[in-house]
């Protein structure tokens, strides 16, 4: 399989592609491609068999689709582990570098990097590195009531937001508290480790929570 199949697979199944039908249109802005390439690509996993389609419904992923998808998967986030954890790489650099090498792993490469790095569970930005189909569940902390405790358990992989989180110390684990929604300076304040934080509105949807 091509590594831009395995890119079309892996962004549909992180759409939800395994459990509701997925438009072109979403695919396009998550891969940042034209409208007429989603289509060409899509015609192709369906011939191969890795997706159906419905007309004027979307896309989603075969059984065949959804074991390919959470294989590349792992493999990314095994690579992500690895960066952060042997490398010492930065959390909000590695997603790069592992796109480039999920793609040149083999399955007896997968095993023995597991292995050495004793089987992880989560990679470094708190996904579940999943298998036989396991997932969790967690909320984004933009669905929290006032007053509402949680414990931080996933942030979305994009650098712009792990950067601001190292900024402000906001790390997973962390046991919050929504205090106030300030929808006038558009922060949501949270109590954590006895301080207040202000949390910029444009990410409190991709921090997760428990």
């Amino acid at each position: 399989m091509t590594g831009n199949k395995e890119n079309y697979l892996k962004i549909i199944y992180e759409l939800g592609g395994q459990y509701k039908k997925i438009n072109n249109k979403d695919i396009a802005h998550a891969l940042g491609v034209s409208a007429p390439s989603v289509s060409e690509m899509i015609k192709k996993l369906l011939e191969d068999g890795y997706v159906g389609y419905s007309t004027y419904q979307g896309i989603i992923l075969t059984q065949l689709g959804l074991e390919k998808a959470m294989e590349i998967r792992k493999r990314h986030l095994l690579w992500e582990v690895f960066l952060v954890e042997k490398l010492g790489y930065d959390w909000e650099d590695v997603h790069e570098e592992a796109e480039k090498l999920e793609h040149i792993t083999s399955p007896k490469l997968e095993k023995a990097l597991d292995k050495y790095l004793k089987y992880p569970k989560f990679c470094p930005h708190g996904s579940p590195i999943i298998s036989d189909g396991d997932s969790l569940e967690y909320i984004s902390i933009y669905e929290l009531a006032q007053g509402e405790k949680a414990i931080i358990r996933r942030f979305k992989d994009n650098k712009e937001l792990l950067s601001y989180v190292r900024e402000i110390n906001l790390n997973i684990g962390d046991h919050v508290e929504l205090k106030e929604i300030d929808t006038e300076r558009k922060v949501f304040v949270i109590k954590t480790k006895g301080r207040e934080l202000k949390l910029d509105l444009i990410f409190i949807n991709n921090i997760y929570v428990e």
